[in-house]
């Protein structure tokens, strides 16, 4: 998304586009960008720097961490900002900076929606904040087994 730098000016120029998601490079096992980004920006000149604020949008496919089901994960940036000093280029080019908020957005791990039907909570993998007995995994006999080794002397 390239911007002649000549035809800002004080005036906001509105820039509506739509970008492909192949600019995300998100091409991971566990994320795909298929959906369109929406662009939606106000640029002007503030003495001589460039100032950009708006909306952008767009989904990804993520995978979730615990059930491994694809989550259809969509991302929304209201309040997008760019601020740019001099020296300024001939042509602008704002993708980088689309791009960089939008990986910044996405979570470490996805997670299905505990409370949404068909997601993992109810496939039986339990809420963290869900009460569970704490068990140990070697029995209940586990410091009788201690107590029979005889210490070096």
């Amino acid at each position: 998304m390239k911007i002649k730098t000549a035809s800002l000016s004080v005036e906001p120029l509105r820039v509506q586009e739509v970008l492909q998601p192949s600019i995300l490079g998100l091409d991971e096992p566990a994320a795909h960008a298929k959906d369109p980004i929406t662009i939606d920006l106000s640029l002007f000149l503030v003495d001589d720097l460039v100032v950009g604020t708006g909306s952008v949008e767009t989904a990804v496919e993520l995978q979730c961490g615990r059930c491994c089901r694809w989550l259809h994960w969509p991302i929304r940036l209201p309040d997008f900002q760019v601020r740019l000093r001099p020296p300024l280029p001939l042509w602008i080019d704002l993708t980088p900076f689309v791009r960089e908020d939008i990986l910044l957005a996405l979570p470490m791990i996805a997670v299905c929606d505990e409370q949404a039907a068909g997601s993992c909570f109810t496939e039986g993998i339990r809420a963290q904040n869900q009460a569970r007995a704490e068990q140990s995994i070697h029995g209940k006999d586990v410091w009788g087994i201690l107590e029979r080794f005889e210490p070096n002397r």
